[in-house]
């Protein structure tokens, strides 16, 4: 057998056996990518929405009611409806019939027992006299999350002039725990309980005004109507 004859035999022996070993290590990597994609899981924002006050605490009063009972009849029934339109974030509430300031302060629980990861949103009305919402804030300026949440005041409350939209506390205490913690949080006052103006709005409009905070928290478009 000549030479170049003898390369060529070699060279057809060893060709299927170099290709077969390609296309074995090409399908191996794309099992492994396939399982790697599988193991991937993609965690979604949690939010934890508080009722303020509670559990004999009700809050500022004026109009004939005051803040707790307020918030738990007019506001939690419609963020609670548009909560469950949310995909891309998860959504709980603290449970209406306690007092998140009274768990932390008084029984070490509350905001000391709440994941670091979650973000906290508490809802209040005001007090005394003035008019207009606000968002209260843990850092010296407002998050894109603030700066939502005070439009939609502003459009369905309107704006308390003192803060124009936004003020930055280091006084409130359970607040102070969740700081501490690390953990994110906005505290939502939708005006003064005790301004007639404020307070119809607060009660006519509620289910634009719950959409709206929705919206602006999970930075998701949600749909359905408003009545």
């Amino acid at each position: 057998m000549k030479k170049w004859q003898r390369w060529l035999l070699v060279m057809a022996l060893v060709l299927p056996i170099g290709g077969g070993l390609l296309t074995s290590e090409s399908a191996q990597a794309a099992s492994t990518t396939a399982k790697t994609a599988k193991q991937v899981k993609v965690t979604k924002q949690h939010y934890l929405f508080v009722m303020g006050h509670g559990a004999g605490d009700g809050g500022a009063r004026g109009n004939g009611t005051t803040e707790a009972k307020a918030l738990r009849k007019y506001l939690l029934p419609e963020l609670k409806k548009y909560a469950k339109q949310v995909k891309n974030s998860d959504i709980t509430f603290y449970n209406p019939k306690r007092n998140l300031v009274a768990d932390t302060l008084q029984r070490h629980q509350g905001s000391y027992k709440i994941n670091r990861h979650t973000t906290v949103i508490m809802f209040h009305l005001d007090a005394a006299g003035g008019h207009g919402g606000h968002v209260i804030i843990h850092r010296k300026h407002p998050t894109k999350r603030d700066q939502r949440l005070a439009k939609v005041i502003k459009t369905y409350i309107g704006l308390n002039p003192a803060y124009r939209g936004y003020s930055y506390r280091t006084n409130l205490r359970n607040c102070n725990v969740l700081r501490r913690r690390g953990i994110d949080y906005s505290l939502v006052e939708s005006g003064f309980i005790t301004n007639r103006r404020d307070f119809r709005h607060f009660k006519k409009d509620r289910a634009k005004l719950a959409k709206g905070y929705v919206e602006a928290i999970t930075h998701e478009k949600l749909s359905g109507h408003t009545k």
